[in-house]
């Protein structure tokens, strides 16, 4: 029994409930007594103290009791009818329950006054303060209310957010699941096209694509990885596509000091490095430059890829339906960074531009250095 109570009883509503009314007590024994010393009312003030704290302690004890059953009939889902002639009943009876003990305690106090007892006087003490005990009881009622509703909203707010992110990292995972495979496809697509060409080239290919599969795989399972990890990633990645083409793609990296912890995408630079060299050869490109420029600007960590090779012929919007790498990265920014992010690509002084703006947050490493 006193575990199913338990179930029912919260301790932070009691310490609402008791502090509330507590108030309540505090400003209408302040009012009564100012009353009694303006008018030169005899009193005991001894008396009187101990009168308040007692009906202040009555209240809570009997505001437990409503707590307790007005958090059953909500988790039974009782009907609001039933719940409202409930609480009618109780904020008449809750008079009643006071006077009652207040007298039981007095008679006890002062054994003398039993035989003073009238029903005559308890009924008209009764009517006397129906009013203000109805008042008392809805007010520390609709607290309790209140309080639920607003337990519930939040409960609701943080499974929302919990559901949110749940569903944000089975997102990104999918994201990921379909970047791995098609970096993959591209690069063995690489290998087999050296191999009418140069056996040992693409020899040592696979032992770098291997190297390269390991560190991927490493890290396949985080959404956010350190710049320096991606950098290990990208630069056995380069080394792969420069086996390929040799002398005709430079690739030339300029990193900005105090960056290296800075959490970034996974695999983010390498999808834009594979679309330079995918679409930046043409007739008038055989010989591709990619600069691969990542600086911090104010409060964003940029990345920047441009390459010399052919003109973008479509804008942004128009790239994203055609590719798998450009669309896959965007949405993982979507998931990762809502709102707060920049990715364009264009045209500028003979060169196609790839940049991305990301928030600069440092990984728990980092933060450690400053302790």
């Amino acid at each position: 029994m006193i575990k199913k109570l338990k179930k029912y009883l919260d301790i932070k509503l009691i310490g609402i409930l008791s502090f509330f009314y507590l108030l309540f007590v505090i400003i209408y024994a302040s009012k009564n007594a100012y009353l009694r010393v303006l008018m030169n009312s005899e009193t005991d003030w001894g008396e009187f103290v101990f009168g308040n704290l007692l009906d202040w302690l009555l209240i809570i004890i009997f505001m437990v009791f409503i707590a307790i059953t007005t958090n059953y009939l909500m988790s039974k889902k009782t009907k609001l009818i039933y719940i409202g002639f409930i609480h009618l009943f109780f904020s008449f009876f809750i008079g009643a329950f006071t006077l009652g003990i207040s007298l039981v305690v007095s008679n006890i106090r002062n054994p003398s006054e039993l035989l003073d007892f009238s029903f005559e006087a308890f009924w008209i003490s009764f009517i006397r303060l129906v009013d203000l005990h109805f008042l008392i009881y809805m007010s520390l009622v609709a607290l309790i209310y209140t309080y639920y509703y607003l337990k519930k909203m939040q409960e609701s707010k943080i499974q929302t957010i919990k559901l949110q992110d749940q569903l944000s990292k089975s997102h990104l995972k999918f994201l990921q699941s379909q970047m791995h495979p098609h970096f993959l496809f591209n690069t063995l697509n690489g290998i087999h096209s050296l191999m009418d060409i140069n056996i040992e080239k693409s020899k040592n290919m696979v032992v770098d694509l291997s190297d390269l599969l390991r560190n991927v795989l490493d890290k396949k399972d985080e959404n956010l990885i350190e710049l320096q990890e991606e950098l290990k990633i990208l630069k056995k990645y380069i080394h792969i596509k420069k086996t390929r083409f040799s002398d005709q793609l430079n690739i030339h990296l300029n990193i900005e000091m105090g960056l290296e912890n800075v959490l970034v995408p996974n695999m983010l630079i390498q999808p834009i490095v594979e679309n330079s060299t995918k679409h930046g050869y043409g007739s008038d490109s055989i010989s591709l430059e990619i600069v691969i420029d990542i600086y911090k600007k104010k409060n964003k960590l940029v990345v920047k890829v441009e390459n010399n090779g052919k003109a973008l012929k479509e804008n942004l919007s128009v790239l994203l339906k055609k590719g798998t790498g450009l669309s896959n990265i965007k949405e993982r920014l979507d998931s990762l960074y809502g709102k707060n992010y920049k990715l364009s690509i264009y045209n500028k002084a003979g060169k196609v531009i790839t940049k991305i703006s990301i928030p600069i947050t440092f990984s728990i490493s980092e933060i450690d250095k400053h302790y």
